[in-house]
């Protein structure tokens, strides 16, 4: 299999100290772990990770996470199955949670583990990969739970993979670890695909099927409860389309239980009824604020901006592979994503909200500088140029200044203090291939 030779402007000290005694048994390992592992290992160097918590994280990424990237691609670029994650169809998306006043960012990324039948009729949804990392990741890690994650792929998939062969193929497992200061977690999102959904549902469930699967995990669950109530009847609610679960690999006692959906309104009326749940959930005007001033930033619109506006598209930029990995539900492209946490023992659900890059906002260099302007203003900018640093060594194929695939979300929690939790979502290539080659 061709493939091609990747080299980078610098590697970690820890990087080459691991990659010097670890043996890479074919081309695929050895393509993935020169590509990204340098990646995690910028990241985290440049986060201000401890050297052990480097170690920890390239052992991990080299034992779990390298052997399910798939194979390496071909000459000309194209993988063996397309994911909806990163740029070009690559299995992995980088995050960085900002540092606060008082801590130093966190350093993720979410995959997609890809089996050799990936896309064929043994494995027509590419799910056995991420089935099976998850399994042997309970065998070694103590904490790891499986049971929530067994239970959505139980109920959210139909099981005919003749069927589904014929129906064509899409992701829909999702894997993220992360190294936290209280420990290592591991997250698993599931994108239903259901048989004999017309056109227009796209294999999602419908909000009714959302309720029925999740009213027995936590019977008595008030959060789930006014989540659905303000989904089913607030004019507001009644725009957002659910589309992906998430849950922490824990005991359900301990996980997030995270309902994503696709908001297809973008002014800040809507995203403050939603982030409000149009009264229901009270968060002060100043902090709703805050999110505006950061919403401004990232879509590069002045503070005047109209509330009531839906925001600009700025959708031409986009290469033909990026409409193309969007797969089945293109909006995740161009509309506002929000999740709604109802974790066992939850009054009201904790909202985060996304807006999404790529469509929203300017040239990426400029969106970093937005973005880093803002942290400066609030006291947050203790990390801005080694952020800057960061993208451009993920993105070193291309000109920050002239691209839209280094972001592609800015994501925002606010907290109880009023403190925003903000997360830059990060693209970086797959392969070393000119853009213009897809137009």
């Amino acid at each position: 299999m061709a493939q091609q030779t990747i080299t980078r402007e610098s590697s970690s000290p820890v990087w080459e100290a691991v990659s010097r005694w670890l043996p890479l048994a074919n081309p695929d390992l050895e393509y993935w772990w020169k590509l990204t592992g340098p990646h995690v290992a910028h990241m985290m160097e440049t986060a201000g990770h401890s050297v052990e918590a480097q170690y920890n994280a390239l052992l991990f990424h080299y034992s779990y996470v390298i052997p399910y990237l798939g194979h390496a691609p071909k000459s000309d670029g194209r993988l063996q199955w397309n994911s909806l994650l990163g740029n070009k169809g690559s299995p992995i998306e980088y995050s960085w949670k900002w540092n606060t006043t008082k801590a130093r960012p966190d350093v993720r990324y979410c995959i997609e583990a890809i089996g050799p039948y990936a896309g064929r009729a043994l494995d027509p949804l590419n799910q056995d990969a991420s089935i099976e990392m998850l399994h042997q990741l309970a065998e070694t890690v103590p904490t790891v739970d499986l049971t929530w994650t067994n239970h959505f792929v139980d109920i959210l998939f139909d099981h005919n993979r003749g069927k589904h062969a014929a129906d064509g193929a899409t992701s829909t497992i999702l894997i993220a670890p992360e190294w936290l200061e209280k420990g290592f977690n591991i997250k698993s999102y599931f994108l239903p695909r259901r048989l004999g959904k017309n056109a227009s549902t796209k294999g999602l469930l419908t909000l009714a099927e959302w309720e029925k699967h999740m009213a027995h995990l936590d019977p008595d669950n008030k959060a789930r409860k006014a989540m659905f109530d303000f989904l089913s009847n607030d004019p507001e609610g009644q725009y957002l389309t659910p589309y992906m679960v998430a849950v922490d690999n824990v005991k359900p006692s301990k996980s997030r239980l995270k309902l994503y959906f696709l908001g297809s309104r973008t002014s800040f009326a809507s995203v403050r009824s939603i982030m409000t749940m149009s009264g229901y959930k009270q968060v002060p005007e100043e902090y709703l604020q805050k999110l505006r001033s950061l919403i401004c930033a990232v879509a590069g619109v002045g503070p005047d901006f109209p509330e009531d506006q839906e925001l600009p598209s700025i959708s031409d930029d986009y290469t033909t592979w990026t409409k193309d990995n969007s797969g089945e539900v293109p909006e995740v492209l161009r509309h506002n994503v929000y999740y709604f946490d109802i974790a066992p023992g939850k009054s009201v659900p904790d909202i985060k909200f996304y807006i999404p890059v790529r469509d929203h906002s300017p040239k990426d260099y400029e969106v970093a500088g937005n973005l880093i302007d803002w942290m400066k203003n609030r006291g947050r900018g203790a990390y801005a140029g080694a952020y800057l640093d960061m993208l451009r060594y993920l993105n070193q194929y291309r000109k920050l200044e002239d691209s839209k695939c280094a972001h592609s979300y800015i994501s925002c929690l606010i907290k109880g203090d009023g403190e925003l939790d903000i997360t830059s979502y990060l693209g970086a290539e797959a392969v070393a291939i000119d853009d213009n080659a897809r137009q």
